[in-house]
């Protein structure tokens, strides 16, 4: 079927969710029947707009992230001021949300006020699995409005309600009150430094799953509190057999997997602690060191031994990798806590480590960055975390400290940029580049920053998984490094969770798209969807001032004379691997793509 008859159906046609039909009785099941609908709210003149979602937009770019991103360039040019009231929420599900295992979440994407870049956040929970069930693909929402308010989304309606009595409370406080009403509801909110622009600060999924790239800014600058979910539709498949006949060959691929089902399933990420000390990997001390004598104190085996736990899953997830402590109903926190609160302040001390990461998950603080900029202001001033106490500066940063802007933006304004240890404005995660070099790469090339999860080679490097790769050389990592970036992308658009790539390829997706939906694209193109949507962040990133020069690491990690000394990354080494991506990418020497890979794209 060829994109006119797409777009013909598109226009005639009046369904809106997936219906229980098989594809033996109609294989002209097609993607206007999988499309639903795409809701604008503009919070300066209340008013809401809903249309019917394009079938083009979903057969070219599928939903979640890749739908996100089309719609951002087509609604925000790139200069736009990240706090302006035209820079867009877009709120984003995917073809099989509330479908398939490991796809109830959604994508929110926007213009970074920490970055400059687009963002796209893959949350967790279930939000996607209710705009799923509310039939709804895209809800995009911009203006301001002139008092706090929240959108609240259910079966047939959108509407904006006020939201007085919210603002100034943290996440928990707001997530009770609105699940108060209705237990059902998944609920993305913002703490009070979202509504303080804190530009670290972000959304906080149902308390639980929060983000990074400062969106929670982009909220705050809308008086925007929160979004609210709930659907009502049933979602089925239309062909039924089959998909369950997939779902159970996806069951059987998670259960055969030790990664997931051994290490995520028992001990959350927390479990790469001791295996990252045993191979050197873990930078301390804000990348100023490698190795530290502490990690079975902060380990995923220590935390289990130490409490009673029980899992915190997401809708359909058969993992549970989220950890709850059955005493007191706290998240354990991720590696990435962990690692922020923990290893690259040198503290020990697990209790306190738990109570920063709470403070962040109540004030809605993306943990990476907070813990980063701590660590940057505690090798500029010795001394100043135990002076002041760790949970005590985390609170400072919610309420709006100059800390909260950021390790860059705020080194920058002492004249020691040189200490921030992050990638386009986004600070790096607890995974040191220099004994990972393709996640070096990675890092550099990453459309959001240093996001290890735009493409997370950790997982071939030092995991094996889906092939096991040489960590310490950059040879060869190039032409696999944009496969994995466009297979995540592809992943982030049909709003698999980010651990669904230990099992998930493109030929399982293409397979679960046909039963879902009895829609036809074959795996290579869907790897081709994937490197559209980078080509489509490349450009505007591009378009913001971004260039060549962009695409690098902190100076501190390369190999420099007297320090690093065979363990740096090798400049040349590295300069020499990024013209090799860039010549994979079909980009020119100075990182932009070449009118004959736009046009082999269908981008403009």
């Amino acid at each position: 079927m060829n994109e006119n008859s797409h777009l013909e159906l598109q226009q005639i046609g009046t369904t809106v969710a997936i219906k229980s039909r098989t594809v033996k009785e109609n294989r002209g099941f097609n993607m206007a029947d999988l499309t639903g609908k795409t809701v604008y709210v503009d919070l300066g003149s209340e008013s809401v707009n809903t249309i019917r979602t394009d079938g083009n937009l979903i057969r070219k770019y599928l939903g979640g992230r890749g739908l996100g991103v089309k719609l951002l360039s087509e609604l925000a040019d790139a200069n736009i001021d990240p706090l302006g009231p035209e820079n867009p929420l877009i709120f984003t599900s995917g073809p099989l949300s509330g479908l398939a295992p490991m796809a109830s979440g959604a994508v929110l994407t926007s213009k970074s006020p920490l970055t400059g870049t687009i963002f796209s956040w893959n949350m967790g929970g279930g939000f996607g699995k209710e705009l799923k069930k509310a039939g709804i693909d895209a809800l995009i929402i911009n203006g301001r409005t002139q008092k706090p308010s929240y959108v609240e989304v259910g079966e047939g309606n959108v509407g904006i309600v006020p939201a007085e009595q919210l603002w100034g409370k943290n996440i928990r406080t707001c997530t009770d009150v609105l699940k108060k009403k209705d237990s059902k509801v998944s609920v993305a909110c913002i703490g009070r430094a979202g509504e303080k622009q804190v530009l670290i600060s972000s959304f906080v999924v149902d308390s639980i799953h929060n983000g990074r790239g400062g969106l929670g800014a982009v909220a705050g600058s809308k008086m925007l509190k929160a979004v609210v979910v709930k659907g009502e539709k049933e979602l089925l498949p239309s062909d039924q057999e089959r998909f369950r006949d997939l779902e159970t060959r996806i069951l059987k691929l998670f259960d055969a997997s030790p990664v997931l089902s051994k290490g995520l399933a028992n001990y959350g990420t927390s479990v790469l602690v001791k295996l990252l000390d045993y191979m050197n990997l873990i930078p301390i001390r804000n990348f100023s060191r490698r190795g530290t004598s502490f990690a079975d104190s902060l380990s995923g085996e220590r935390i289990k031994s130490a409490f009673e736990l029980e899992n915190e899953s997401c809708p359909s997830c058969p993992l549970g990798c989220k950890k709850r402590i059955k005493e007191t109903g706290q998240i354990v926190p991720d590696y990435d806590s962990l690692w922020a609160f923990g290893f690259n302040l040198e503290n020990p001390d697990l209790i306190s480590a738990f109570k920063a990461d709470r403070v962040c998950r109540d004030y809605g603080l993306d943990p990476i960055s907070a813990g980063s900029v701590l660590g940057a202001c505690a090798e500029l001033k010795p001394g100043v975390i135990k002076d002041n106490g760790l949970k005590s500066l985390l609170s400072e940063i919610g309420e709006g400290g100059k800390l909260g802007n950021g390790a860059r933006k705020y080194l920058s304004g002492l004249g020691r940029e040189d200490l921030s240890m992050d990638v386009k404005g986004l600070e790096l995660g607890g995974f040191d580049p220099r004994g990972i070099r393709g996640q070096a790469l990675a890092y550099a090339t990453s459309s959001h920053g240093g996001d290890y999860l735009t493409a997370f080679m950790v997982g071939s490097e030092i995991l094996g998984k889906p092939l096991c790769l040489d960590r310490l050389s950059l040879k060869g990592k190039a032409g696999i490094l944009q496969v994995f970036e466009n297979l995540t992308a592809m992943l982030d658009s049909f709003v698999f969770c980010p651990l669904s790539g230990f099992a998930l390829n493109e030929e399982l997706c293409s397979a679960l798209l046909f039963s879902a939906a009895g829609i036809e694209i074959s795996p290579a193109e869907l790897l081709k969807i994937g490197e559209r949507i980078y080509n489509l962040e490349r450009i505007y990133n591009l378009k913001a001032g971004f260039t060549l020069k962009d695409d690098t690491l902190p100076e501190r990690l390369f190999e420099n004379e007297g320090e690093n000394e065979g363990y740096g990354l090798p400049r040349q080494e590295f300069e020499a691997a990024l013209q090799e991506y860039y010549h994979y990418r079909g980009w020119d020497e100075e990182g932009m793509p070449e009118p004959e890979k736009l046009k082999k794209l269908k981008l403009n």
